[in-house]
């Protein structure tokens, strides 16, 4: 499939994963093949990665007690507390973000997913998702297809 610097198309099985690089505010990077999830307000990582890419806030993050700045949100299975961070770059093939918000909270093992890409980032492009066809494509708004 080709894409121009500014679009990213990919082929997908069952759920719509793309690849991502994250560059966290100490300059860490960590790669992640990650969901494309458009009804979900945030884009969410796992804590311990957070706290890996420069984010120790999230490390005084505890269920019982939760820090003033966390953000409550509603999952499937009730309700959760994520401490929201602002990624420094996200990059996905040839398109490059910055400062897009994250929640760190850690996601069930079961999902088989660690990071998901939400709103917070998806709001920047266009996404194209064809389930029947296997494929989604990501570009910047105003590009053409």
């Amino acid at each position: 499939m080709s894409a121009s610097p500014e679009q990213v198309e990919r082929s997908f099985h069952k759920l719509p994963k793309i690849f991502a690089r994250l560059t966290g505010r100490n300059g860490a990077v960590i790669e992640y093949e990650a969901l494309v999830v458009p009804t979900s307000e945030f884009c969410v990582l796992p804590t311990v990665d957070a706290y890996g890419l420069g984010y120790p806030e999230v490390a005084v993050s505890d269920a019982r007690i939760p820090t003033p700045n966390s953000r409550m949100f509603a999952t499937y299975t009730g309700y959760g507390r994520g401490t929201p961070i602002r990624m420094a770059r996200v990059d996905i093939g040839g398109i490059s973000l910055k400062d897009v918000e994250f929640l760190a909270f850690d996601l069930q093992q079961t999902l088989g997913v660690d990071v998901l890409l939400g709103l917070s980032l998806l709001r920047n492009l266009s996404v194209h998702l064809d389930f029947a066809g296997g494929t989604i494509r990501l570009e910047r708004e105003g590009d053409s297809p």
